[in-house]
């Protein structure tokens, strides 16, 4: 690896489908305020070049000589300090990296290579949201989504475009970028984005320190949101229920109620629909959590 400065990267960490293409989209439309590639318009499809995901499969290529196709789980691993290593010194976007692997070993080596970091902001979903939204991208059933959430030490497979990424389950995920009290760490709830989009967009510009005042914040997140067809309006607290059954509901909250309590996706009317108490909820899950801790083997996809 070069000797050149590293330019320290925040994190914009995320369980897939949880908000974070509305986040870099905000930040890409924030970022022409400070003259970055002022000749090109923010958009969509420029994402992955202006706040570059971790997983893509060329910086694989460029760094390790390699498509990820033909490199094993644990050489992987290995290399994704070195893809950020690479992205911190060498890489001409935006100093904000997009990834879904949860911040914890993986076949020995941390996933996030704390080295050229500097901080994170972790967008979070209600997961009772977040199994029909994979359901319908995936093409499956709910049952299929729920198990997939459910599954400790998942991994998504590699493709063409993007090499195999750790996501752990939904738990799992959310614990190892939100558990701690580091000030380089951020924690937004989607569903606030969704309901004060200016104001929790605005917490993030702040926390990356970028150069810009509120009237740019505003703007950028207006158009963020209708780059992603999003009206504003918040969505039903309860809209899930047209998806899942009180079994599929519960089936989810029996595995994730920890930290579904600690972030306001417990309430009552949740645990009326599928028949648990508090109390049982919180303990189930607390069983869940306690095996989620295991270390990662090398075993097949979910």
């Amino acid at each position: 690896m070069s000797q050149k400065q590293i330019t320290p990267l925040f994190w914009i960490a995320s369980y897939p489908h949880s908000g974070d293409q509305l986040v870099r989209s905000f930040l890409q439309h924030l970022s022409k305020n400070f003259g970055y590639r002022p000749q090109d318009p923010a958009a969509i499809e420029l994402l992955d070049r202006d706040l570059p995901w971790d997983a893509l499969a060329h910086f694989y290529e460029t760094v390790i000589g390699k498509h990820p196709r033909d490199m094993s789980e644990v050489e992987i691993a290995a290399a994704r300090p070195k893809i950020h290593e690479h992205i911190a010194k060498e890489y001409p976007g935006l100093p904000v990296v997009k990834t879904h692997a949860p911040r914890a070993e993986f076949h020995g080596t941390m996933s996030v290579n704390a080295d050229v970091s500097v901080g994170s902001v972790y967008v979070l979903r209600n997961p009772l949201m977040l199994a029909p939204i994979f359901a319908i991208a995936g093409g499956k059933d709910v049952v299929s989504a729920i198990k997939l959430l459910a599954t400790s030490q998942y991994r998504q497979p590699t493709t063409d475009t993007h090499a195999l990424e750790p996501w752990g389950s939904w738990t799992q995920n959310v614990m190892t970028w939100t558990t701690g009290s580091n000030p380089g760490d951020l924690v937004i709830r989607f569903e606030d984005i969704i309901a004060d989009p200016a104001g929790q967009l605005g917490r993030v510009a702040e926390h990356l320190k970028m150069p810009v005042d509120k009237k740019q914040v505003k703007a950028a997140a207006k158009a963020a949101m209708k780059d992603h067809k999003i009206d504003g309006k918040p969505a039903q607290a309860a809209a899930w229920k047209g998806a899942m059954s009180p079994a599929n509901a519960r089936a989810l909250v029996e595995v994730h109620a920890q930290q579904m309590s600690r972030y306001a996706y417990l309430t009552n009317d949740v645990l009326n629909y599928v028949g648990l108490t508090r109390e049982v909820a919180l303990n189930s899950s607390a069983k869940f959590e306690e095996l989620s801790r295991m270390p990662v083997t090398p075993v097949g996809n979910a």
